[in-house]
């Protein structure tokens, strides 16, 4: 079976600005080293313009990841820096690069931001993919999140104060590695949970 076809990955390579990658690959390498400020709110920016631009984690993250096969757990932000850019079937979309794209899509949904589901963009439930570079053996490793929730809500504004917003989230998803004989076949290492609610963020720039 084509398990990469069957997981959604994609062969394409992604910055991961976090410290997820370095500590997952470690246990992956020693686990399988045998195996072969004020608002835009104009009307050109749509609904979401209160929310476009550059926004900053300025607290540690409260995002945790479980992997238990790889004995993984702990700590693990996706995103350090949240960028949200107009969209086309979404109000905005994410386009730090966190995610590989197409990353995930946002619609306005009061005073938050929340992923639907499905994602008009892939019909499929929201997903951030994330390339975790390669193991031991030169084989890409993947990691695929599929968020059940993704929420990025806006706190009371303070006079004086950049905009301050809240990142909350819970998803599933796999850990997948190429099995070695040059198919482009991919087999599942893992499965995961990733979970979080309380990431605050200030609004750095915008449109």
């Amino acid at each position: 079976m084509n398990c990469r076809r069957s997981f959604g990955l994609s062969r394409r390579s992604m910055h991961l600005k976090s410290l997820l990658a370095p500590c997952l690959l470690a246990v992956l390498m020693a686990t399988f080293a045998g195996a072969c400020g004020g608002s835009s709110n104009g009307p050109s920016l749509g609904p979401a313009a209160k929310f476009l631009g550059r926004w900053e984690l300025d607290t540690a993250t409260t995002f945790n990841i479980n992997c238990p096969t790889v004995m993984l757990s702990g700590s693990a932000a996706i995103w350090v820096e949240m960028v949200f850019e107009k969209g086309v079937l979404t109000d905005a979309t994410e386009a730090s690069g966190a995610c590989v794209p197409p990353g995930i899509g946002f619609d306005v949904n009061g005073t938050k931001l929340s992923a639907p589901n499905p994602d008009p963009y892939t019909n499929m439930v929201p997903l951030c993919e994330l390339s975790l570079g390669a193991d031991n053996n030169g084989f890409p490793v993947f990691l695929d999140l599929s968020f059940s929730a993704l929420d990025f809500t806006l706190l009371q504004a303070s006079a004086g104060e950049a905009p301050m917003a809240v990142l909350s989230g819970t998803a599933s998803g796999i850990i997948a590695q190429e099995d070695g004989t040059g198919t482009g076949h991919y087999v599942q290492v893992d499965s995961c949970t990733y979970t979080g609610a309380g990431d605050t963020f200030h609004r750095m720039s915008q449109p």
